[in-house]
């Protein structure tokens, strides 16, 4: 009788044990499950809006940062024809400064000068036909023209003949931008909307303004800003050289 009790526990002992789950166990463990997944997928989103959005700002930052030190680089070399020991300019201005408005700059500078005189330079935010609703701020660069009489000139952009030069200096600008902000030497802001040959020759300093979103639309990532303002080493040579 023993004997048999033995040989029949360990038969059972042999046997697979398979206890199995509940209907209970198993929905808690599901629901365990999704809930990870849930605040895993939360977690892993918000990471990627964020390196986006990161990824955006450095964006806007950069672009504006490249195109300030461009604007403000060329801005510097500004210059009076009558300051430089060159040939007689025929038809130039009488300032440094030809024109200006909040939104285009053009002046005399002293880029590419071979000995025949400074170049005009245009600086001028308008329509970018590569991002549509967004403005650019672009450089148009027209070297003198040599007359017979040793003097010089400048072309016409608008005429097929003439030949310029131009490179877009930052992309990405708010509509109708006005990059360029004016103050006299006693630092007061020269309020005029198109400044007059009288205001031209009274620009001691000029505030260049960049506002960049290189995603036009996207709410989640603000435009980056900056401004810089520019001292014009020439500016007092200018007023000494209207007053004479």
């Amino acid at each position: 009788m023993t004997r048999r009790r033995d040989l029949r526990d360990r038969r059972d002992r042999q046997r697979p044990v398979d206890e199995g789950m509940t209907l209970v166990e198993l929905l808690v463990a599901i629901g365990l499950t999704s809930l990870l997944m849930i605040v895993v997928c939360g977690a892993t989103v918000v990471a990627l809006r964020a390196s986006d959005a990161a990824e955006a700002r450095n964006d806007n930052l950069s672009v504006a940062q490249v195109g300030m030190a461009a604007a403000t680089k060329v801005i510097r070399t500004a210059v009076l024809p009558d300051q430089l020991d060159d040939r007689v300019c025929t038809g130039c201005a009488d300032s440094a400064i030809v024109q200006a408005t909040g939104s285009q700059l053009s002046f005399y500078a002293n880029l590419d000068n071979a000995g025949n005189g400074p170049s005009l330079v245009t600086l001028q935010a308008l329509a970018d036909p590569d991002r549509s609703g967004t403005w650019m701020l672009r450089q148009t660069l027209v070297p003198p023209t040599v007359l017979s009489d040793g003097s010089y000139t400048f072309c016409d952009v608008t005429s097929a003949t003439c030949r310029f030069r131009t490179r877009v200096l930052c992309r990405g600008l708010p509509r109708n931008a006005s990059v360029f902000r004016y103050y006299d030497f006693d630092g007061r802001v020269i309020a005029s909307t198109t400044l007059t040959t009288t205001d031209l020759i009274r620009v001691s300093t000029i505030d260049v303004s960049l506002t960049v979103q290189m995603r036009p639309g996207q709410t989640r990532t603000p435009a980056e800003s900056i401004l810089q303002r520019v001292n014009l080493p020439n500016a007092d040579v200018n007023v000494l050289t209207d007053d004479d």
